[in-house]
């Protein structure tokens, strides 16, 4: 079989993988990590193209074939936005009801934020699941933090930040702590969720050298990408700090929303 076969069945067993370990949708770079611990990739890059290229053009194939859904990748570049109607309000009613849920955090749900957005992307399942918010920076940001972030926070709000253990996302997370902060008035309970050098320790995590460009010498220093946790791994740690700040059980959130959402149902049904 030729390399670029072998690997689209190797990435192929791995989403399988993901699939039944209800880690859906991913992204290549999670793949990547874990098929670098697995020593079936290299984490060196030969020539001009980038290390995970042909991991990336092996699950494209995977996705052009029908091998994979093409929903099991999520690509946080792109949207569709769609502010169409319903044919009355009534039916709207009933077609929002389902989705509509109660707020278990008395009106402070902590924000989660992220160094990137294809991390944001595969937390938020957990994040939909747990009632809280997500937004990534997608590396140093000014406008975004003061027009979008800032209003939705207040002193005293919780805040879990989830980045890259390097030089350049130390200095990403301290800039957006510092402009929120600075925003709202006040101090903010901000924990970093991931990466910690605790966790780089437990789990093992492979270190790499990067370089910053706006260095004259490059500036070399060691890093630990968040992807190389793995996602599982990933998404268990929110989980579970999440869980942790809940003021109550969400079982019991979820019984009152659904006795709420059946009277409702019966009212509007009447009319």
């Amino acid at each position: 079989m030729s390399k670029i076969g072998t690997l689209r069945d190797l990435a192929f067993e791995l989403l399988q993988e993901h699939h039944r370990d209800d880690m859906i949708p991913t992204i290549v770079r999670f793949l990547f990590y874990e098929m670098v611990q697995r020593r079936q990739v290299s984490k060196t890059s030969t020539g001009k193209r980038r290390a995970d290229q042909d991991l990336i053009d092996a699950v494209m194939d995977l996705r052009e074939e029908g091998r994979i859904p093409w929903d099991w990748l999520v690509d946080e570049t792109r949207s569709l936005e769609d502010y169409t109607g319903y044919p009355t309000i009534k039916q709207g009613v009933l077609a929002q009801l389902p989705h509509i849920r109660l707020d278990p955090w008395c009106g402070r749900a902590p924000m989660i934020l992220t160094e990137s957005r294809s991390l944001a992307g595969t937390l938020r399942n957990v994040i939909i699941e747990l009632r809280a918010r997500i937004a990534s920076t997608n590396g140093q940001v000014g406008g975004f933090l003061r027009t979008d972030i800032a209003p939705q926070l207040q002193p005293g709000d919780r805040v879990g930040y989830l980045g890259d253990l390097d030089l350049s996302g130390g200095q990403i997370e301290t800039n957006t702590r510092r402009v929120l902060e600075r925003e709202i008035g006040g101090e903010l309970q901000w924990e970093r969720v991931a990466l910690t050098q605790e966790q780089v320790r437990e789990y093992d995590l492979p270190r790499i050298v990067k370089r910053d460009r706006r260095y004259r010498d490059g500036h070399p220093h060691e890093a630990v990408e968040t992807e190389a946790i793995g996602q599982r791994v990933l998404t268990e740690i929110l989980r579970a700090w999440l869980v942790a700040l809940l003021p109550e059980s969400l079982d019991r959130v979820q019984e009152r929303e659904a006795h709420q959402r059946r009277q409702i149902e019966r009212l509007l049904r009447r009319t």
